[in-house]
């Protein structure tokens, strides 16, 4: 694979997390669990005068 600072990195020692989202308090309020809905990735378009296309 790679080294990263001098140690090689392997799926070994690679960190993943996984973790599942959790009802509970923030701030005195009380809430469900939060399902993440993440949008589609753009397809095309135009970003500061620039057109990129995926």
């Amino acid at each position: 694979m790679s080294t990263y600072r001098g140690i090689k990195v392997t799926e070994n020692n690679l960190h993943v997390e996984n973790r599942k989202s959790q009802p509970g308090v923030y701030r005195g309020v009380k809430h469900d669990a939060i399902e993440s809905d993440k949008s589609d990735k753009a397809q095309d378009g135009i970003y500061r005068g620039v057109k990129h296309s995926a």
